[in-house]
């Protein structure tokens, strides 16, 4: 099992001061869903990175919350909606970076494969007090 965090428009990762994860890009009958898996590895560590950026993208709110946003908007134009794509100082386009942690709900999402391999556990399964 890996700790997964399911990213939409992953860029920058490792410049943010993430590390840690593996990037896996998700594609259904139709193609590309727009979907990244970040898996961490199976260990208080990789909880605890994965959580780091959950937090990090929840205080910018581009967390669960503003995906759902993001997606209740669907006249959107990914390549020119400020909700999707940010300008920099010198005029260059990037993609905004949503993410969080996968939930049992969010299974369904993963592509056949990814769930075949995935496993649920709680929390509670990496405190080392209980």
């Amino acid at each position: 099992m890996r700790i997964i965090l399911l990213c939409r428009h992953l860029s920058l990762f490792s410049e943010l001061g993430f590390a840690g994860g593996k990037s896996k890009s998700l594609y259904g009958k139709e193609g590309h869903l727009g979907q990244t898996l970040i898996k961490f590895v199976n260990n208080p560590a990789g909880l605890k990175e994965a959580e780091r950026l959950a937090e990090f993208l929840e205080r910018q709110d581009h967390g669960r919350v503003g995906w759902s946003r993001v997606q209740a908007t669907h006249s959107l134009d990914p390549d020119t909606s400020p909700l999707l794509v940010e300008t920099d100082n010198r005029g260059e386009k990037k993609r905004i970076l949503y993410g969080y942690l996968a939930i049992s709900s969010d299974m369904d999402e993963l592509d056949s494969d990814s769930r075949k391999r995935a496993t649920l556990k709680s929390r509670r399964d990496f405190d080392p007090s209980d």
